[in-house]
């Protein structure tokens, strides 16, 4: 085992005997060299710790790309790329990433020139992730929302081994990544397959039933080809009341208003409603009647980027109520609302709501257009069969991707921990 000594870094701690501690102006200068002439039109952005392209950005046939790209910062390849942008917010986007091809990045960004007789840009990539999966740089940014510029970095400490080991290292370390890389992307394709069969066993379920097989006929519904042939087609607001939520309200208007907390948007997803942490308004007591939700309700929302997402609310932990960008929806009988919500799911990801929406600038699902989606009336008996069996199915299938998804945390924790234990040198290439 090799000797090592106080790196004189707290969060990074012993590194070995041999290896040197600089600030980072010793082997890394600041790329500041303007587009100004508009020259250089390959523009590039970050994407999942990587330097690719844009799509569609096109300098030559719009103008506003053209003005936009001769503010942005030249870069060659092994240019070192740092996103120092609102590190008080814990992004998961990855912030650090080689650039690969010519091109030009927003100078917003931080872009470094590595000496490569001093340091491998390879190599400084790969250190640079290794401080990444510590939040060092969020101790390094300064300003409200804690940016990183060259002003910061440059006399931040940076380790340097030879130029020997430094390549040893990347050398490891890109085929160690690239192991782990494979088991990663295998685990996301199978993760992809289970939804998959999770929305065609929610497709099969809510057009044919689950009674074996039964004579089909065309339903008449652009998303959906065929239903049981002794199902009707209706209209969700005959069967259904819709309640759209209450309009922001941040004063108290009168005496016997009180703050409660609410469901919006963000708290409503196929998965399941949130419930902890909820954002509170003022309501009267007229409105606590009107916008109450209850065990058994099914939410809907109406507006952004989750527009149709629906759920079953299971459990409150206290009295709730709805703001305008979610609808509470319940049976006119007093029955289920299961089946209507796997219902909703299905068309949704069959893209209805692309189609029904306004998408040009925030898609909003209506009350209006809720209650004029087409849904299949059948028996309350039939609609209990299938709601179990989803219910039952589903978590089946919701287990499995849990289980999946908890392996590729993990996997990507391992990458993580493994960058940062070799180019710290807690542990040497052999």
């Amino acid at each position: 085992m090799r000797e090592m000594k106080n790196s004189g870094i707290e969060w990074i701690g012993d590194i070995p005997n041999d290896w040197e501690v600089y600030p980072a102006r010793y082997a890394l200068s600041e790329i500041k060299t303007k587009n100004s002439l508009g020259e250089v039109k390959n523009a590039l952005q970050f994407k999942f710790g990587t330097i690719v392209s844009k799509l569609n950005f096109d300098a030559d046939s719009e103008e506003y790309v053209a003005d936009t790209i001769t503010n942005y910062t030249i870069v060659d390849p092994r240019t070192i790329i740092i996103n120092g942008l609102n590190l008080n917010y814990d992004l998961k986007s990855l912030r650090v990433g080689m650039v690969k091809e010519k091109g030009v990045i927003t100078s917003a960004y931080l872009a470094l020139k590595p000496d490569e007789d001093i340091i491998d840009a390879e190599f400084a990539t790969y250190l640079f992730k290794g401080y990444e999966s510590k939040m060092a740089f969020h101790n390094m940014g300064a300003g409200i929302r804690l940016t990183l510029g060259f002003k910061e970095f440059k006399n931040q400490p940076i380790l340097l081994p030879s130029k020997k080991e430094q390549l040893k290292i990347v050398c490891f370390l890109d085929r160690k990544c690239a192991e782990i890389d494979a088991v990663i992307e295998k685990t996301k394709a199978t993760i992809e397959e289970y939804k998959k069969l999770k929305q065609s066993v929610i497709t099969e379920a809510v057009t044919k039933g689950i009674r074996g097989d039964r004579p089909m006929k065309d339903s008449g519904i652009e998303w959906i080809t065929e239903i049981a042939e002794d199902w009707k087609i209706s209209r969700v607001g005959l069967h259904y009341n819709i309640i759209l939520g209450k309009m922001l309200c941040d004063k108290q208007r009168k005496d016997d208003y009180t703050l409660e907390e609410y469901l919006c948007a963000a708290n409503v997803h196929f998965d399941g409603v949130e419930i902890t942490d909820l954002k509170k308004m003022w309501f009267s007591p007229i409105e606590k009647e009107t916008y109450a939700v209850k065990i058994g309700d099914l939410v809907v929302v109406e507006g952004g980027a989750g527009a149709g997402g629906s759920s079953i609310v299971y459990q409150l932990n206290n009295p709730t109520y709805v703001q305008n960008s979610v609808m509470i929806v319940r049976n006119k009988t007093n029955s289920d609302n299961r089946y209507l919500r796997y219902w909703i799911e299905c068309l949704v990801k069959k893209g209805y709501i692309s189609v029904v929406c306004n998408k040009a600038t925030i898609p909003h699902f209506t009350k209006d257009k809720l209650a004029s989606m087409p849904v299949p009336v059948l028996s309350t008996t039939e609609q209990l069969e299938i709601a179990d069996y989803l219910d039952s199915k589903c978590a089946e299938i919701d287990t499995l991707i849990a289980k999946k998804t908890s392996l590729l945390e993990e996997m990507e924790n391992y990458k993580k921990s493994v960058i940062y234990e070799y180019v710290t040198g807690k542990k040497e290439v052999m």
